[in-house]
């Protein structure tokens, strides 16, 4: 009885007590809990989120410049396929390299014996066209002209170069030069 007149009492210290722990027991498991398992969902997203923007930004950081460095490697691709000869055949490639070694050649005053082209070679799975020619001339001019080829901006190279010294009444040198140049299909 004593106990039912100290709860009885609206200033009893027990009822304010007890009251208070079911108001605290109440607040922790119907606001508290909720919100703190919300808390720790949105702290575990934001770190995954974190995570992410750290990638991102190293991404951009690994990327960044990569469209100038495509733009410079375009330009290289075009400076370097302006110097290829002129052709959409191995044989047309062939035959435009021939016009240009008679060019070369009448500019270095070589006499040109022959001319022809010849069969398609490979160099690391690309076609080379071949020309090849004879000349009648003196060291001096054939320097010259190998300075004129050297000269040149094209794309081409000497496979195989043959000297023959012709003695006798007209002494001259006989040059038997094979030139290969690259042919890419344009894209």
């Amino acid at each position: 009885m004593a106990i039912s007149r100290q709860l009885s009492g609206k200033r009893s210290p027990l009822l304010r007590y007890g009251l208070l722990v079911i108001g605290l027991i109440l607040w922790y498991s119907l606001i508290w809990n909720p919100l703190s398992g919300k808390i720790e969902e949105l702290d575990s997203r934001l770190e995954t989120q974190e995570a992410k923007i750290g990638r991102l930004k190293r991404d951009i950081k690994r990327h960044r410049g990569v469209d100038q460095r495509v733009i410079q490697s375009e330009r290289r691709l075009a400076t370097a396929l302006k110097g290829l000869m002129p052709g959409d055949t191995p044989q047309l490639v062939a035959s435009n390299l021939q016009d240009i070694l008679l060019k070369m050649a009448s500019k270095a005053d070589l006499q040109v014996i022959t001319y022809k082209t010849g069969r398609v070679s490979k160099w690391r799975g690309y076609q080379l066209a071949v020309a090849t020619f004879s000349a009648k001339t003196d060291t001096r001019k054939l320097v010259n002209f190998l300075k004129l080829l050297d000269d040149d901006r094209r794309v081409f190279r000497i496979q195989n170069i043959n000297l023959v010294k012709v003695k006798g009444r007209n002494p001259h040198l006989r040059v038997n030069l094979e030139v290969e140049a690259l042919f890419m299909k344009a894209t």
